[in-house]
């Protein structure tokens, strides 16, 4: 029997409302659990869901970024699958950060994994969290750039949690919330914003306005 080539998108799956998800990136399957029981909507309880953003940076990440020997953080984790995609490459450390409340859902997903992934609380706009955690080489965020009126708060935290040499690498849908203001912003806030190609991006997913952000410090 000839075998099936493990495919993310399926139209007859509710994928929002299933307790357990399934990745394969690789030789490896992932599995993370979901919390569909929650009212959730993009004001309340985001991150007890597996948003496509997360699961496209994720491969994003294991098929073209080289974490070895890097350190590494994930602001608004959730379900953690992009800090577990993370642990996967090799790095010298990696923290998942969201608010406390996921801080729990997040341990178990990792856990259930056995994957090597620090769990912190971090509100950006707490700067004593930020300098507690230290600089990160590699910063990770998918899906957290819909809520405009926290640009201000994001950018303040990346300025803490980068050093001189740091990249970020958000990936976010435009859903006409405000998102394309980040990198307004970020420039005027001495970053360097760069659009990665599509080809970076799951080609099953071209047509959903997706896009990948590479975020650098200017250099002094």
């Amino acid at each position: 029997m000839e075998l099936v080539k493990w495919k993310y998108s399926n139209p007859y799956v509710d994928r929002a409302n299933e307790p357990t998800r399934l990745f394969v990136l690789g030789p490896h399957t992932i599995v993370v659990r979901q919390e569909p029981d929650h009212a959730i909507d993009l004001t309340q309880n985001t991150g007890f869901l597996v948003w496509d953003g997360a699961y496209l940076l994720s491969t994003f990440i294991f098929n073209h970024i080289d974490l070895h020997n890097n350190t590494c953080i994930e602001l608004g984790a959730g379900s953690a699958l992009v800090s577990i995609t993370a642990s996967l490459k090799q790095p010298l450390r990696v923290v998942a950060t969201d608010m406390l409340e996921y801080q729990a859902f997040a341990r178990r997903n990792i856990s259930d994994n056995k994957a090597k992934v620090e769990v912190c609380e971090l509100l950006w706009e707490d700067s004593k969290q930020c300098s507690l955690l230290g600089r990160f080489d590699v910063v990770l965020g998918s899906e957290i750039l819909y809520l405009s009126s926290q640009h201000d708060n994001l950018l303040g935290a990346l300025h803490r949690l980068m050093h001189q040499t740091s990249v970020a690498y958000f990936l976010y849908k435009n859903r006409g919330l405000g998102e394309h203001l980040f990198k307004e912003k970020a420039t005027s806030q001495g970053f360097v914003i760069k659009e990665m190609p599509q080809s970076l991006i799951l080609p099953e997913f071209h047509s959903q306005q997706y896009h990948l952000l590479s975020i650098k410090k200017k250099i002094k």
